[in-house]
């Protein structure tokens, strides 16, 4: 009965598809998901369920003079994600939105840090550690084809395109676009609200994301090429087609010229759609939700 409860939003009696879906984006990830709701959502003292930003934030007042104290609600801006608030060192309360992590890892994070010491102001913070599985990154390896194009540009395939500075480690979920970690968070938690465009190459909705490693290619040890004509041509063809390169990461390539972003963080696409939203994404724990 609690789990029913937790799932149906609109408390209809009735569980839909999307309903469902914003669970498993709370609870995520999927192979621990009902036990990840037991220790959010049943057992963990600073789950607040629906609460809004200005329920929370007087919830909080009582412990401005105990800086630590957290408490964690559903996100009403942000179906499918999480909103902690917290009261700082100087007793002031802040909101913020974990990107690119679990909540689970965020409340780690943000206790190593000092952030979030006291759930709901009580002296005891449950120790989440235990819950966190180590992550497994994809390796992705560039193919002879992929390293010869990128070298006629001047660049090389495992080179962010938004930022041409760092490598590509994050590959956005469903569409599988690459980029760094430091743009995309920069895109996600953008000061005039691109990041709800979805992706920053072709505006997909962000679903997921998972951390990658892209091995280059050794053209010391490649083999020798198959000439045009020769026997195993086709093959090689269709080995390269398969692999070919993303159309929108060339594209971004041609295009780049320094970095895309730039310190205005506008869009790689042009200004978009522009919008403002409730709730902002920290990348240090202390921007805050307005």
């Amino acid at each position: 009965m609690a789990l029913k409860s937790t799932i149906d939003l609109t408390c209809n009696d009735y569980i839909s598809n999307f309903e469902f879906d914003v669970f498993t984006r709370l609870f995520q990830p999927w192979a621990t998901l009902l036990r990840n709701w037991q220790i959010l959502a049943v057992t963990h003292p600073g789950y607040v369920a629906f609460l809004t930003y200005d329920e929370v934030k007087a919830r909080l007042q009582r412990y401005s003079n105990k800086a630590g104290s957290y408490v964690f609600r559903l996100s009403c801006t942000r179906l499918g994600q999480w909103a902690i608030g917290y009261v700082t060192g100087d007793g002031e309360i802040l909101q913020t939105i974990p990107q690119n992590k679990s909540l689970i890892q965020a409340l780690l994070d943000g206790y190593r840090e000092g952030f979030y010491l006291y759930p709901d102001g009580r002296p005891v913070n449950p120790d989440l550690s235990w819950a966190v599985q180590p992550s497994h990154e994809d390796h992705i390896s560039v193919t002879q084809e992929q390293y010869e194009l990128y070298c006629e540009m001047g660049s090389t395939f495992q080179l962010c395109k938004i930022c041409a500075e760092n490598d590509k480690d994050v590959r956005i979920e469903p569409c599988g676009h690459l980029l760094c970690t430091p743009c995309l968070t920069a895109w996600q938690a953008g000061s005039e609200g691109q990041g709800s465009q979805g992706c920053p190459f072709c505006r997909a909705e962000i679903k997921g994301t998972e951390q990658i490693v892209v091995d280059p290619f050794d053209p010391r040890k490649s083999h020798q090429r198959i000439k045009p004509g020769a026997p195993g041509a086709a093959l090689s063809g269709a080995v390269a087609a398969a692999a070919a390169v993303d159309d929108d990461d060339l594209d971004m390539e041609v295009r780049n010229n320094g970095g895309l972003l730039g310190d205005s963080g506008a869009s790689p696409q042009g200004e978009g759609d522009k919008g403002t939203a409730e709730e902002v994404a920290p990348s240090s724990g202390n921007d805050y939700d307005e």
